[in-house]
């Protein structure tokens, strides 16, 4: 009898040691990552490398789907529809959190109340850049011209309430000039009217720009973040003339509000774990990236820290929900 126990303690100790790395892992497979905007992008980038190095930090299928729409709220919005058991997540750039809640009537989620937070991944800076043929070459040049010549600069931004058209305002204002905002359908079609001279003056994602300035094609002026960016030697920032002006895009992980709080927590764990690995630092820092590693304590109070500062603007533009 004695015998019979044992050989039945024993064979549940294996048992136990053969499912004991299964719980280990993640539960559920696959996990699907959002990304709210199409392929191709900067975002896309970062969410597809954060996918690999995520199911090999977890031993599961993690998949990216890509939800574009609406500045990312058709994606967001999925997200905080989803069932919060860890399995669908959202690769997010602030914009769509703490922006479209003031421009829309109904975004479909609420930042602060419809999400987990997880991480805060890596933040880039913007780039002012214009014309080569414009006579300005740093920043104080081209306040000169526009003070000279009211109305007479133009600046090309992808739509009321972008970052490109926001950092314009905020420039406009801080520098107390008076320039005229023409939108755009997307930055490519506002870049090539940049190149063109059509418009003067534009600020733009620097992975996007880098490429347009290291051809010559473009004239960086200066970086939107508190440091001088290494992926432009030479280039200084907008505060150096404007002292408080610093503008970066952050981007986010998160879930479904309600996750438990251990799949959260290991979810987090891995998320900032992966940016602190050496070839995901170098992969995003040589596009211009600075890695931030937050926590979710850290994304919750960036989120209400930049939807209150943008709420502000936007109030003061006078900017309606559409």
């Amino acid at each position: 009898m004695l015998r019979n126990d044992l050989l039945r303690g024993l064979s549940g100790l294996a048992l136990l040691a053969i499912a004991g790395p299964a719980r280990a892992q993640f539960p559920g497979t696959p996990i699907t990552l959002v990304m709210p905007y199409p392929p191709g992008g900067l975002g896309d980038y970062l969410a597809r490398l954060m996918a690999r190095k995520l199911s090999e930090q977890l031993g599961v299928s993690v998949v990216v789907e890509n939800k574009a729409g609406a500045n990312g709220a058709i994606g967001a919005a999925v997200v905080a529809k989803a069932r919060p058991d860890g399995q669908t997540l959202l690769c997010v750039p602030a914009s769509t959190l703490t922006t479209n809640p003031w421009l829309m009537k109904d975004a479909g989620y609420d930042p602060l109340k419809d999400f987990t937070p997880l991480a805060r991944v890596i933040e880039f800076p913007n780039v002012l850049m214009v014309n080569p043929d414009f006579p300005a070459k740093a920043v104080q040049e081209l306040i000169d011209v526009a003070r000279r010549k009211p109305g007479s600069v133009n600046y090309g931004s992808v739509g009321m309430g972008s970052s490109t058209h926001l950092q314009a305002e905020m420039f406009k204002r801080a520098a107390s000039i008076d320039i005229v905002n023409i939108t755009y359908k997307g930055s490519s079609p506002a870049l090539q009217d940049l190149m063109a001279g059509q418009v003067q003056m534009m600020f733009d994602n620097l992975p996007s720009a880098f490429p347009l300035v290291q051809a010559g094609k473009l004239r960086a002026l200066a970086v939107t973040s508190a440091q001088p960016s290494p992926a432009l030697p030479g280039v200084p920032t907008v505060a150096s003339v404007l002292p408080g002006f610093v503008e970066v895009t952050w981007w986010a992980i998160l879930g479904p509000a309600g996750m438990p709080a251990d799949t959260a927590a290991k979810l987090s764990e891995s998320l900032l774990r992966i940016a602190r690995e050496p070839d995901f630092v170098k992969a995003l820092t040589e596009r211009g990236g600075v890695i931030v590693s937050g926590g979710p304590d850290d994304l919750r109070a960036a989120i209400q820290a930049e939807a209150e500062k943008t709420g502000k603007l936007i109030k003061e533009l006078g900017i309606s929900a559409q």
